[in-house]
């Protein structure tokens, strides 16, 4: 098994990409901690990653809160000794037109996906940078390469400073043999799509979302989790400070 052995923390693991990420990892092999502000969430998960036979912890946390995450970190490396992978796939997204976007969605958004991304990653860099080993993956999106629908400002922009961040904590990790790269997923039908949506606009954002893509279809999150195993395992060794779309050749995005 290509994890086995190998210790990661999945945040947002309790629905969607996150979840599928946890399972991906327990059944190639890793013990896995999964973290949510839903802890009924993450303690079914949890319960299935057991039953996959590996180790598993269920800890709740709102990455917004610095004190949060290093007493989930800590916990963390209390029990499994070790922390050999990270995940920051937490996220949320409020779609809304420019001129109708509040101070307090814009930093709803950015606090969640950049503010909460860097929390976790100096709390775990820590540890990998004391054992010299370690990888980091932060869950982007195609939004931060240009492919976003109106409403997208907010998220797009944050998404693209997890592009940024990614690449600058791939510089300064490198020399202590910590890997970190970004997955940037197209159009994945996931609770946040659904929770953060019109009907009509999960409709549209389908149907452009096959339109778009060469493949003609949208991804799931098994696909996205087949790429995030890729990168926690040593095949991807030689693979730092890289942004890898998954989202099935969109159209709009090519040169």
């Amino acid at each position: 098994m290509k994890l086995a052995g190998k210790k990661a923390i999945v945040t947002g693991g309790a629905t969607g990409i996150g979840k599928a990420i946890a399972l991906e990892f327990a059944s190639a092999g890793a013990d896995v901690a999964i973290c949510s502000r839903n802890f009924r969430n993450i303690e079914k998960v949890r319960d299935e990653l057991i039953a996959l036979g590996r180790n598993s912890l269920a800890v709740p946390v709102d990455v917004r809160v610095k004190e949060q995450v290093d007493d989930m970190v800590g916990k963390v490396v209390a029990e499994f000794g070790r922390i050999d992978i990270l995940v920051n796939n937490a996220g949320i997204n409020r779609p809304t037109p420019l001129l109708d976007l509040t101070e307090d969605t814009w930093n709803l958004i950015f606090d969640t996906n950049l503010k909460g991304l860097f929390f976790c990653t100096q709390a775990v860099a820590r540890h990998m940078v004391k054992q010299r080993s370690g990888k980091i993956i932060n869950i982007s999106s195609t939004a931060s390469l240009g492919g976003n629908d109106p409403g997208q400002a907010a998220y797009a922009a944050s998404k693209t400073g997890v592009n940024a961040f990614t690449k600058a904590c791939a510089r300064e990790f490198g020399p202590y043999g910590i890997n970190v790269n970004a997955i940037a997923p197209g159009r994945i039908l996931t609770p946040l799509i659904y929770a953060s949506r019109t009907p009509e606009q999960v409709k549209t954002l389908i149907e452009v979302g096959i339109s778009a893509s060469v493949l003609g279809r949208l991804g799931t999150t098994e696909e996205i989790a087949h790429l995030a195993l890729f990168l926690a395992s040593a095949d991807s060794d030689f693979i730092t400070a890289e942004i890898i779309a998954c989202n099935g050749g969109r159209t709009n995005l090519m040169a």
